[in-house]
C-alpha cells in the first residue's frame, strides 16, 4: 500500500476534508450499519473523517492506519471531542488481532490504494479472516463509467467546468451490493 500521507499530506487531508463533511458516504455507511450491535474495523481509517460521525452516533468504531501522520490527526480530532477508540499503525494486508468484526469497512475507495493485486488478495483473506460469522465486508470501490481510451483525463486539472462536486453521489450506482462480502 502506498505510504505517502506524510506530515504535509496529512495535514492537507485534515483541511480539506474535515470531521463531520460527507460526500454522502457518512450516511451511506450510517444506513448500512444500521442494527450492527457488534466491534466495526475502519482499515485506512486516515484523520477519522468517517470513524468519529460513527462513534458519535453510538457504533463501537476502531481503526488503522499506516500513517503515523494521519492516525496523529484522527487522535487529535478524536480527543477534541472527547473520544478514545483503539487506533493503531497496521497494513490492510497483515493486521493481526483477536477481535472478530460484525462488519469492517472501507470507505472512500481507500481499497485502491492497494494497486498490487497479491496485495489485493491478501487484505481481503485477512479482511474474511477478522470478521465474525454473518459479520460484513463493506468496501467502497470507484468505478470510472466516463473514461475513454487514449484521451486524459481533466478532472484533476482544476477546471471548474470539468470538476465533479459530489463524486459520491455520481457512483452510488456503482456499489458492490454489501451482501455479496458476507461471512456465512
Amino acid at each position: 500500500m502506498f505510504a505517502y500521507y506524510s506530515s504535509l499530506s496529512s495535514e492537507v487531508y485534515d483541511l480539506d476534508k474535515p470531521i463531520g463533511h460527507s460526500f454522502g458516504d457518512v450516511e451511506y455507511y450510517t444506513e448500512r450499519l444500521k442494527g450492527c450491535k457488534g466491534q466495526i474495523l475502519e482499515p485506512a481509517t486516515g484523520t477519522g473523517r468517517i470513524l468519529i460521525p460513527l462513534l458519535e452516533q453510538g457504533f463501537q468504531v476502531e481503526g488503522f492506519d499506516i500513517s503515523t501522520e494521519m492516525l496523529e490527526h484522527c487522535k487529535r480530532n478524536c480527543a477534541e471531542r472527547g473520544l478514545a477508540p483503539k487506533l493503531s499503525i497496521e497494513r490492510m494486508e497483515t493486521f493481526k488481532t483477536d477481535t472478530r468484526y460484525e462488519a469492517i469497512i472501507i470507505p472512500t475507495g481507500t481499497f485502491l490504494l492497494l494497486h498490487e493485486r497479491e496485495s489485493s488478495i491478501q487484505a481481503l483473506q485477512n479482511f474474511y479472516d477478522h470478521l465474525q460469522d454473518g459479520g460484513r465486508l463493506i468496501v467502497d470501490l470507484i468505478f470510472e463509467t466516463d473514461m475513454e481510451l487514449g484521451k486524459v483525463s481533466e478532472r484533476f486539472l482544476g477546471k471548474p467546468e470539468r470538476r465533479r462536486t459530489d463524486s459520491r453521489a455520481s457512483k452510488s450506482e456503482n456499489r458492490l451490493d454489501p451482501s455479496i462480502f458476507c461471512r456465512a
